[in-house]
């Protein structure tokens, strides 16, 4: 289950950070994929993992889903939490809240910093970056923090 906690987390916190946003492709795929893993240790002498990760899906997206409901968050993040918790369990799905919480919240502090005059000149050396406008360009006018990135980075560090 490790490595598809790998291949789910670590092309999201890519395109999250980069293009805020979180593809619902791969988090098909990947849920068919923990799936198929699941069924098939079940199936062979291991029903708990029915109960440990079915659980762990359903409380990801009990616990995110009143945020989206109130456009506090995006959906990707919400299904990209369900989905760490079918991968992990939902004995994950706490400490890669409360970590992927703290780093979001620094990342906030970062940007609420920038705004301070005395760094105007760092950020529009930025802003004049060929990198940083393709980054903007990619980003088609999504704003908000990459939420769904730091939940991914956090669930690798959980797990």
């Amino acid at each position: 289950m490790l490595i598809l906690l790998w291949l789910l987390c670590v092309p999201i916190v890519i395109t999250d950070l980069v293009a805020r946003r979180i593809p619902n492709a791969w988090l098909l795929s990947v849920a068919g994929m923990a799936v198929i893993w699941i069924g098939w240790q079940a199936w062979h002498g291991e029903p708990r993992a029915l109960w440990v990760h079915g659980v762990g899906g359903l409380l990801g997206l009990i616990a995110l889903l009143p945020f989206w409901w109130r456009n506090v968050m995006a959906a990707g993040d919400v299904k990209l939490f369900a989905l760490i918790g079918l991968v992990a369990g939902y004995s994950a799905l706490l400490p890669v809240w409360c970590l992927a919480s703290v780093a979001a919240g620094v990342h906030a502090l970062v940007l609420l910093t920038a705004r301070v005059k005395w760094l105007s000149r760092w950020r529009d050396a930025l802003g004049a970056c060929a990198a940083w406008q393709r980054i903007l360009q990619w980003r088609a006018g999504r704003v908000g923090l990459p939420y769904g990135a730091y939940l991914a980075a956090a669930a690798l560090v959980v797990r």
